[in-house]
């Protein structure tokens, strides 16, 4: 089905007076276009986007009955925006980074919160500790792609609240390379970062990273930040 098909099913459910031949068949995939996942279970047709919910009976009709179309219509509405659980973390983002991956959290105070990864291109080489040749044998130093970190930092670029997650310190610290890059390119983002911590992201999840940096987000504090 085409996506002006789609469009077309989708302004039947806003139709004045209320349209009455709008079939299962055709609003099933149109809702899906726009977002929309839905299910089948119990008998019933499940509707979620951007946190919200909305179940409706299944029928053996081919049409929509007028409930359906007004029940639809206003879950388009308020489902158009996601939810705000948290509404201080507007914009805000946490970045946990270290010399290989990067895990990005957008939308924290939101319920449908997005996670993105950028991976440092390791074929090339870049992203290495090197082992130096001569004496201190011991003072290993990563040699970083600002690629990398120009990746991680295009999702810092619209956020107005940021905490950066990282382990180490000085050179062997992924976030002090960040940095670097960020005053060299974008110095205008260093005013939006609230909070640097340095932990244990190889034993942290997810869920724990979001935790951590929901914390930060909200009590930004001096003894928190990298040294």
């Amino acid at each position: 089905m085409s996506e002006k098909k789609h469009l077309h099913t989708l302004s039947e459910l806003s139709a004045h007076p209320i349209a009455r031949n709008i079939e299962w068949k055709d609003i099933l995939p149109a809702l899906s276009s726009v977002g929309l996942l839905h299910s089948e279970s119990n008998g019933n047709y499940d509707f979620t986007r951007n946190g919200h919910k909305i179940v409706i009976e299944r029928s053996h009709k081919k049409v929509l009955e007028i409930s359906e179309v007004l029940s639809l219509r206003h879950f388009l509405v308020e489902s158009a925006e996601p939810e705000a659980i948290d509404s201080e973390l507007k914009h805000a983002l946490i970045v946990a980074v270290d010399h290989h991956n990067a895990t990005i959290i957008q939308n924290p105070g939101f319920n449908n919160v997005v996670v993105e990864r950028v991976h440092a291109d390791l074929t090339k080489g870049r992203i290495l500790h090197k082992h130096p040749q001569t004496a201190p044998f011991s003072d290993h130093s990563p040699s970083d792609s600002d690629g990398y970190f120009d990746s991680i930092i295009t999702y810092m670029m619209h956020s107005n609240r940021i905490v950066i997650l990282s382990h180490g310190t000085g050179s062997s610290s992924a976030a002090e390379k960040l940095l670097i890059v960020i005053t060299k390119k974008y110095p205008k983002i260093l005013s939006h970062i609230v909070a640097m911590k340095k932990c244990d992201l190889e034993n942290m999840s997810e869920p724990q990273i979001l935790e951590l940096g929901t914390t930060l987000l909200h009590a930004p504090s001096t003894d928190l930040l990298l040294p």
